[in-house]
This record gives structure tokens, C-alpha cells and sequence, in this order.
């Protein structure tokens, strides 16, 4: 003969009430940990701005070297482009870059602060020239700030200037 087992099977899963308290513990943790990520996402993204003004300071004074002719940094309100002279013709080499649509930062100058445009130019040696001996850029978002400095050596530098 064949015995039957019978077993005892109990509902698998969890109660209403238990993914209700799991529920209130986790927006209880997103919320206590989300100032501190959404500050430091700000944070990352001021850094990330930063390091893309010094890049293209960089790329202006590499390309008055590399042809031996001028070259301009052109920041016209949070855009930044890069001119170079072509046979007495300025000519922008590269992409317009927008600071205020990819990281959402506002760009200002202390050699300018009131204006929007600001423009400096490289000599065939890199070296800077024109009525502007030095530039800072200061990258802004919220209540944060970064500086980048131009020499009149063309010497770039972020921070500490």
C-alpha cells in the first residue's frame, strides 16, 4: 500500500504589514543619506567643470604653440570656445563648449565680473598678450566655487591661485 504523506505547507511571502515597515525604513534611510549625495553629486559635477576650463585654457595655448600663430580663449557668458588665427582670419577650432548645459555652473572672471565676454589671447609662444596680464575663471554652482588662473605666462593653474 501506499502511504500519503501530508505536509503542512504554510504561505510563502511576506505580510502587507512587513513591506510596509521595509518600505518606511528605506525612505527613512534615502532621505537622511540623500542631502549628503545630492551635495556631493554637486560637488563632482563643479570639479568636473573645473578640470574642462583648464583643459581648454590648455588646448588655446597648445594650439598658438603648435602653429605658431595666435590663438584665443573666448568665454561669452558659460560657453567657452577656442579661435585660432587662419591667414589673419579667426577661425574656432573645436566645439563650442556649454558649462551651464552639461554640469549646470555659471562661469565669471575677476579680470571681468561684470561682463559676460571675456577673451584672452596666446602669442605664437604661449605666452598671454593683449591688456590682460593674468585671468581668473571662477566656476560657480550654488554657494561653491573654483577658481582657474592664467599667468602671463600662460601657466594654467585650478586652485591655490
Amino acid at each position: 500500500m501506499l502511504k500519503r504523506r501530508c505536509f503542512n505547507r504554510g504561505r510563502a511571502g511576506f505580510t502587507l504589514l512587513e513591506l510596509l515597515v521595509v518600505c518606511v525604513i528605506a525612505a527613512v534611510l534615502i532621505a537622511i543619506s540623500g542631502k549628503g549625495l545630492s551635495s556631493a553629486y554637486a560637488g563632482n559635477s563643479r570639479s568636473s567643470a573645473t578640470r574642462v576650463v583648464s583643459t581648454t585654457l590648455f588646448q588655446a595655448r597648445a594650439l598658438a604653440i603648435q602653429r605658431s600663430r595666435q590663438s584665443w580663449l573666448v568665454r561669452s557668458g558659460n560657453t567657452l570656445k577656442v579661435l585660432g588665427d587662419s591667414l589673419g582670419t579667426k577661425v574656432q577650432l573645436g566645439k563650442t563648449v556649454d558649462l551651464a548645459q552639461r554640469y549646470n555652473v555659471t562661469l565669471g572672471s575677476v579680470a571681468a565680473p561684470v561682463l559676460t565676454d571675456t577673451s584672452i589671447s596666446f602669442d605664437s609662444r604661449g605666452l598671454i598678450t593683449g591688456s590682460t596680464t593674468a585671468l581668473k575663471i571662477i566656476v560657480t554652482k550654488g554657494s561653491q566655487a573654483d577658481t582657474v588662473c592664467v599667468t602671463g605666462l600662460g601657466n594654467t593653474r585650478a586652485r591655490g591661485c
